[in-house]
C-alpha cells in the first residue's frame, strides 16, 4: 500500500448505510429548493413518512477484512507493530473465543492476532471488541461496529425512517423494529438493489413496477409525485458515499 493510500481517511458520515450518512442526506434533501417545490402538498391529509427497508446486508458472509481497506488497515498495522510483550498484555482481557482462535493459529503472535480479528465475520465483530483492543483500533472501525450493533437488526436489515411533509424533510432515524415509528410508506429492497438505487443506476418508479423494489403504501401517490421521488434518488446519488460492502 502506498504512502498516499495510508494517509486516506474518511468520516463516518461518508459510509453508506450509516445513521451519520442519513443525517447528511437529510441536510441535502432540506437544502434542495427543487425538491421543496416538487413535494409541495406531500403528506397533507395523509402520512407521507417513509421507511427505507434495506434487507440482507452481507454481514454474515463478509469479514472485517472485506471492509474497505482504509477501515481495517490501521488495526492490522497497529497489531502487527506491537511487541509480543505488549500484545500479550492487550490480549489478556480479550474474549475467550478470540484467545482460543489465536491459540489455534500458526505463526508469530502478531500475525495470528491480526488474522483472527480480520477474519472475524462482521456480524460477530462487536462481540469480539474489548477495551484493550480499542487502544489500537482506528476510530472509524470502532464507529462502524457501534453502528452495526445499534442500528442493524440480527437479520442484517436496516430500517431508515425519513420524515417528509409538504416539501420538507422533517427528520431521519434508524429503527430496530419496523413499527417503532408511524409511516405511510415502506420501500423494501435487497442491499444490492439499494446500492443501485442510491448510485442512480435504478429508477425508483421502474424498480417498483418491475418488482425489484416493493412498496407498501399508496402507489397512486407515488405516481402523482413521481418527479419528487426521482429527485430524492438523484439527491441520494449525489450525496458523497463509500460503500461498506
Amino acid at each position: 500500500m502506498s504512502a498516499q493510500q495510508e494517509e486516506e481517511t474518511y468520516e463516518l458520515e461518508e459510509y453508506w448505510p450509516t445513521t451519520a450518512w442519513l443525517d447528511v442526506y437529510q441536510e441535502d434533501l432540506t437544502a434542495s429548493e427543487e425538491l421543496s417545490e416538487k413535494m409541495s402538498g406531500w403528506g397533507q391529509g395523509f402520512n407521507g413518512d417513509f421507511v427505507f427497508e434495506i434487507n440482507n446486508l452481507p454481514i454474515e458472509e463478509n469479514t472485517v477484512g472485506d471492509l474497505p481497506e482504509e477501515v481495517w488497515s490501521a488495526l492490522d498495522t497497529g497489531i502487527r507493530q506491537l511487541p509480543d510483550s505488549v500484545l500479550d498484555t492487550v490480549l489478556e482481557d480479550a474474549p475467550e473465543e478470540v484467545q482460543n482462535g489465536i491459540e489455534e493459529r500458526e505463526g508469530p503472535l502478531a500475525e495470528r492476532a491480526a488474522n483472527e480479528l480480520l477474519e472475524t465475520r462482521i456480524e460477530n465483530a462487536p462481540d469480539k471488541v474489548w477495551p484493550g483492543l480499542r487502544r489500537v483500533m482506528p476510530e472509524i472501525l470502532d464507529g462502524l461496529l457501534e453502528e452495526l450493533e445499534e442500528n442493524v437488526t440480527d437479520e442484517g436489515h436496516v430500517y431508515a425512517w425519513i420524515g417528509l411533509e409538504d416539501g420538507d424533510c422533517t427528520g431521519t432515524d434508524t429503527l430496530m423494529e419496523l413499527d417503532e415509528r408511524d409511516k405511510g410508506f415502506v420501500l423494501t429492497g435487497e442491499y444490492e438493489q439499494w446500492v443501485r438505487l442510491v448510485t442512480g443506476e435504478l429508477d425508483v418508479v421502474e424498480g417498483i413496477m418491475s418488482g425489484e423494489l416493493e412498496l407498501d403504501g399508496d402507489m397512486q401517490k407515488i405516481l402523482q409525485y413521481s418527479d419528487a421521488a426521482l429527485l430524492m434518488t438523484d439527491i441520494a446519488s449525489e450525496t458523497d458515499k463509500r460503500f461498506l460492502f
